[in-house]
């Protein structure tokens, strides 16, 4: 009897030793501060020497205080996980939730608020065994009012096994929420959360957008047809403010027109964007029958007797009243497609708002568009002091701005090419051998979840501005050499013609045009939108 009774005692003995040895196998740690919580899971209770390991740390921040990011942007400290591992394991990929914007102008920082995650993939080796030992020691600094660097240790000891291990409950739960901080359909690290941004706000951004649209290659090929307009109204100043005030009111119908289109297709279940109507072959055309007649006009080749044309082609110093009326419509219509500073921000949230935000909106873009040509109108004595007297010089001034207009024709009548006939999408440029893939959002999406580099130019044949950068900017050595550098994905996304998966890619990003240029660091999941007008040096500066 005594000996079934030892004999079960050191049964039982044994079991208790075996399960407090596995209560200190680890697979869930906590460590605190007053600001920061931390906790941290392994996707498995044992280690099994075959099988990768991912470790996940959790921050539960208090209220009203952040902690920075990684890369947390000109000031303050990163948060840092430092790893010391066992003997032949290694650290392949890390992982952090997407940040968001604290701060206001270059006081501005990127961190996050309320809850963080950060997951971590270790490799095991063979050379261990018995215990795995896994440190983490996590640093950060939390702020409010003031910022207070702090720092955790994380320690993890899990068994080694040689049978398959799986995730727990606990696991897949913990995964599953921090998965929804890591997808790439978050809100971009650059972009605040501006869903209550008031109106006057979004309006100021447009008018300012409007202004320097001005400034923009896309308004190059009717720069032809304000010079000209503005030479001639130098000598008299009733007929300069009237056509002035002719030049306004075209560039308000047309903005008005084309936001109204906007609207009955938002309406109609539609999705376009802004400059959708030179993604019609059709209006192309139109376009190009008309600028060749202007181009033939310049050159006093043809003199239209039609009353029509001349009110829209002809601009000149017999031309009819409406001219400038015309002036300004082109001039829209041209420079649209394309968006500036401020205005692609501005026209991308009005977009998403009820339609009737929309005239606000785009009337205070069009107010700044045409408000530098108006008030030279209105007070063309400024012009007149340093313009010479009216003379032979003139004519040949007007032949020689019929250059810009004649390279217009050229650009309408290749992207009609492009747009009926179709052009094979090339893959790889052929000077700085950069492989551009076809933009698909699926396997783009793949990619970066993958933890790859991906750059994605959202461009189209209508947007000078796209073929400027392109020129500028794309297709140099030093963007192959930091292409090459970095390992990065490059997507080319034309909407040359209506595409509905494009379109709703923009949309994601908050815009509504082109040129769109957004590169995900794979390091970090996280991507940034870079400016519209590109450089060498700029996307140096912003791909990092």
């Amino acid at each position: 009897m005594m000996k079934k009774l030892f004999k079960y005692l050191s049964i039982g003995l044994l079991w208790f030793c075996t399960l407090a040895d596995e209560a200190k196998a680890l697979d869930y740690v906590q460590a605190k501060t007053s600001q920061v919580v931390l906790q941290g899971y392994t996707s498995t209770a044992e280690v099994n020497a075959n099988q990768d390991i991912q470790v996940l740390i959790s921050f539960d921040i208090k209220d009203h205080w952040h902690i920075l990011s990684p890369e947390p942007g000109d000031i303050g400290l990163p948060t840092k996980v430092e790893w010391s591992l066992p003997s032949g394991y290694a650290l392949i990929n890390e992982q952090w939730s997407l940040p968001q914007v604290f701060g206001e102008g270059v006081f501005a920082v990127y961190g996050y608020g309320e809850k963080a995650f950060y997951l971590a993939t270790i490799r095991p080796s063979t050379e261990v065994w018995r215990k795995a030992e896994l440190t983490a020691k996590v640093s950060w600094q939390a702020c409010a009012e003031e910022c207070v660097p702090q720092e955790a240790v994380l320690g993890f000891k899990l068994p080694i096994v040689e049978h398959n291990v799986l995730p727990n409950a606990q696991w897949r739960k913990i995964a599953a929420e921090a998965h929804e901080t890591f997808v790439s359909s978050k809100k971009t690290a650059v972009d605040k959360d501006d869903d209550n941004t008031p109106l006057w706000l979004v309006m100021l951004m447009a008018f300012v957008g409007g202004l320097i649209l001005n400034l923009m290659p896309c308004v190059f090929p009717i720069l032809s047809l304000k010079a000209l307009a503005l030479i001639k109204q130098v000598q008299d100043v009733k007929l300069a403010r009237r056509e002035a005030w002719l030049f306004f009111g075209g560039v308000m119908v047309s903005f008005m027109v084309m936001v109204s289109f906007l609207a009955w297709f938002r309406l109609s279940g539609e999705s376009v964007g802004w400059g959708f109507q030179l993604q019609s072959p059709w209006f192309i055309f139109v376009l190009l029958v008309i600028f060749v007649i202007i181009a033939l006009m310049f050159l006093d080749i043809i003199n239209v007797n039609v009353p029509l044309i001349n009110r829209l082609a002809k601009v000149s110093a017999n031309s009819q009243k409406l001219s400038s009326f015309f002036t300004g419509v082109f001039s829209v219509v041209i420079a649209s497609p394309c968006t500036a500073p401020f205005m692609g921000v501005a026209i991308g949230y009005t977009l998403t708002q009820p339609v009737y935000m929309y005239y606000p909106v785009f009337m205070s873009l069009a107010v700044g568009y045409a408000l530098p040509f108006t008030l030279i109108g209105l007070y063309p004595q400024v012009i007149g002091r340093i313009m010479p007297k009216p003379g032979k010089w003139m004519a040949t001034l007007k032949h020689l701005f019929a250059i810009p207009v004649i390279l217009t024709c050229f650009w309408l009548a290749w992207i009609w090419c492009v747009q009926v006939l179709g052009s094979n999408t090339k893959t790889e440029d052929n000077n700085q051998q950069l492989a551009w893939r076809e933009y698909n959002q699926v396997e783009a999406t793949r990619m970066v979840d993958a933890g790859h580099n991906v750059f994605i130019d959202f461009t189209a044949k209508w947007c000078i501005t796209c073929l400027a950068n392109e020129q500028l900017a794309l297709n140099t050595p030093e963007f192959a050499q930091l292409v090459k550098d970095k390992n990065i994905i490059l997507y080319k996304a034309d909407w040359t013609n209506r595409n509905e998966q494009i379109a709703k890619a923009l949309a994601q990003y908050g815009r509504n045009s082109v040129p769109l240029y957004v590169y995900y660091d794979g390091k970090y999941q996280t991507f940034h939108i870079l400016p519209q007008l590109l450089t060498p040096t700029i996307i140096q500066e912003n791909i990092k």
